[in-house]
């Protein structure tokens, strides 16, 4: 029986991550101001392997389970939230590009174990098939990454001859091949860089392509035999998304109890924040708010973990509680961040404040479309209620 990923290589990455923090807190305004990851910051996530998680061995890669994944790309959202998700994100991407074709494997990671991936499949092209794969036409907004991608994913309708749609597809091909727009003018998570990517007429190989309908009904088979394979896209589909979110809460929390010993509550005779009852209550319900998101994110990412470590299928109604558990657990932290604000005060808002940037980037990452908790409760509630109507995508 394969195992996931040990303890010991677990508290290796979560180290790594944690050595990444003091360079990622130095680049975090310049790469707020300029909106995309510094070429250092960079450098350095791939010189500590971050974007091998998902990668299998035999390239080089970690194979590492949810729980793993979660708690870097957490740890990096202690320091950035923008090269936290540029982490998980890409991690993902790396995923679905395993999933494609063992030949798509040795293209990208036997070429670039580090490879980084972008792309879109939000706003899907259009596409015809041709001798030996297809030719793509679009523009393929909020690319996550697309500034330092070495390769893209895009997503695209299929039209016959009469313009008719007969399929729906996922291609991969080099950044190169593409241009990129400049169109991600955002309040927050501005350091991902998520810009548009534009092709016309690009050739992706039948053997860089997969089918969107079948990734989506899980009935795409792996490729390969590696474990990492036989993970719920689900999982990896908003999991790596909401771990930056809970790092930026955990990083609010510590700031607010490290600065109210010294921070007098304005306009009161207390000197200390530290001594208000208000300010403990309220410190008190925000660490719980944290701690709850915390609870919920690693116990989805240990079960999902399980059925993949015995190969088993997770079932519907499992993945909608994990859809609708994933955005209960942002808002939890956006609910947190909203009270540390409140209590750190209004120079908590000054550029010069930390305390801004998780505000601005927390809620922003957690308008992410697969967080949407409301949308996450209708489609848990219709699970327990064996209404069959499937309304998600990615569950």
């Amino acid at each position: 029986m394969t195992t996931s990923i040990a303890r010991s290589d677990r508290a290796e990455l979560v180290a790594r991550a944690v050595a990444l923090q003091p360079l990622l807190r130095e680049h975090a305004g310049q790469m707020d101001a300029e909106r995309h990851l510094a070429d250092e910051v960079n450098a350095a996530l791939v010189e500590a392997g971050m974007f091998r998680l998902l990668t299998p061995k035999r390239f080089g890669g970690y194979e590492a389970d949810l729980r793993t994944t979660v708690e870097v790309v957490s740890t990096l959202g202690e320091a950035d939230g923008s090269a936290a998700w540029l982490v998980g994100i890409g991690t993902g991407a790396s995923w679905l590009l395993g999933m494609v074709s063992s030949d798509a494997q040795d293209a990208v990671f036997g070429a670039d174990p580090d490879a980084r991936l972008a792309g879109s499949a939000s706003t899907p092209g259009v596409a015809r098939r041709v001798d030996g794969g297809l030719r793509m036409s679009g523009r393929w907004a909020n690319a996550s990454g697309a500034h330092h991608a070495t390769w893209a994913s895009i997503a695209a309708t299929v039209t016959g001859d009469d313009g008719e749609i007969v399929d729906a597809v996922m291609g991969s091909v080099p950044v190169s091949e593409l241009t990129l727009e400049d169109t991600w003018h955002t309040v927050g998570m501005r350091g991902t860089g998520s810009n548009t990517l534009v092709g016309e007429d690009v050739f992706v190989p039948e053997h860089m392509t997969m089918s969107i309908a079948r990734l989506f009904s899980g009935t795409l088979a792996p490729p390969t035999t590696e474990a990492v394979y036989r993970q719920s896209l689900s999982g990896l589909a908003t999991l790596p998304l909401v771990a930056p979110i809970l790092g930026m809460g955990r990083a609010a929390l510590d700031l607010v109890v490290a600065k109210a010993p010294g921070k007098p509550v304005a306009q009161t005779t207390y000197a200390r924040q530290s001594d208000s009852v208000g300010v403990q209550i309220q410190i008190a319900e925000a660490a719980v708010k944290v701690k709850t998101a915390q609870l919920h994110i690693y116990d989805i990412a240990d079960e999902l973990d399980a059925a993949a470590v015995l190969g088993e299928q997770v079932t519907y109604d499992v993945r909608a509680q994990a859809r609708a558990r994933a955005g209960y657990a942002a808002q939890q932290v956006l609910e947190a961040i909203q009270i540390l604000a409140n209590v750190h005060g209004a120079g908590g808002f000054a550029e010069s404040s930390r305390m801004q940037q998780y505000w601005r980037d927390a809620n922003t990452a957690a308008r992410h479309g697969g967080l949407n908790a409301v949308i996450g409760y209708e489609i848990y509630g219709k699970a327990l209620l064996g209404v069959e109507e499937r309304i998600g995508r990615m569950v």
